[in-house]
């Protein structure tokens, strides 16, 4: 699978680096012949974080799930940038791997009924605490450049339009993933005022059809800061009128 181009950015890289430090130590347990299941995995990664001086990949909020959410990003780097099998750490990412074959079909397909039954199918009840999930792994696999803005973008519109029902909770279900995507636009000064700003998120909303359902510009500097780094482009962007 190509990965997508994009500008070197010094804290996303100390991130990525983490994360592969911390599937090197995985590997090194399972080959010493220690059982590995998902908390030591959890514990793994969390150290690592800790090591490269990185927050987890967030939102505002830290979560107390925060880590375990971040198995998403270790999964990705694992199987796509690795190319490690991750079968070899049994059901380490058991969760990860059904989100990934639910990734895969919904960015293929606009057609709802199959979508609904994709994610029913892999997923189980497609409630809010599920789904939520699924946006945030495509959210990962964006950032982590597995995929380009134009497939993730249809892959969440996708979500969206097959499940009508939980058309206000998508609103705050994709302010993480919009402020992403809004953020890799900043730091590569793409993005270079608050007015140009408030125009791209209130367009990208209403591309996934989700009018009125675009985050605070405060939401998405801080989603910036944490994700990209980068202190002169917000800088400038605070600066601006």
């Amino acid at each position: 699978m190509r990965m997508r181009d994009m500008p070197e950015i010094p804290l996303k890289r100390a991130r990525l680096r983490a994360y592969v430090n911390a599937i090197a130590d995985l590997v090194g347990e399972r080959e010493s012949g220690r059982s590995v299941g998902r908390e030591l995995a959890i514990g793994i990664l969390r150290k690592s974080l800790e090591e490269f001086k990185v927050e987890p990949f967030r939102g505002v909020r830290f979560s107390d799930d925060i880590y375990d959410k971040e198995m998403m990003s270790l999964y990705i780097v694992a199987k796509y940038i690795l190319r490690i099998p991750v079968t070899l750490f049994g059901d380490v990412f058991v969760n990860e791997i059904l989100l990934d074959r639910t990734s895969l079909v919904i960015r293929n397909s606009s057609e709802p009924g199959e979508v609904r039954s994709t994610v029913e199918k892999y997923l189980g009840k497609a409630d809010e605490v599920t789904l939520s999930k699924l946006i945030r792994y495509i959210t990962t696999e964006y950032y982590l450049d597995l995929i380009g803005e134009e497939v993730a973008l249809r892959s969440v519109r996708n979500l969206i339009n097959a499940f009508p029902e939980h058309s206000e909770n998508f609103k705050r279900m994709c302010k993480f993933f919009i402020a992403v995507v809004l953020g890799s636009k900043i730091v590569s000064d793409e993005i270079r005022s608050k007015i140009d700003l408030e125009i791209r998120k209130k367009a990208l909303a209403i591309n996934l059809g989700l009018s009125g359902g675009a985050p605070s510009n405060e939401y998405i500097i801080e989603v910036t800061r944490i994700a990209y780094g980068n202190a002169g482009s917000l800088a400038r962007l605070k600066a601006s009128s």
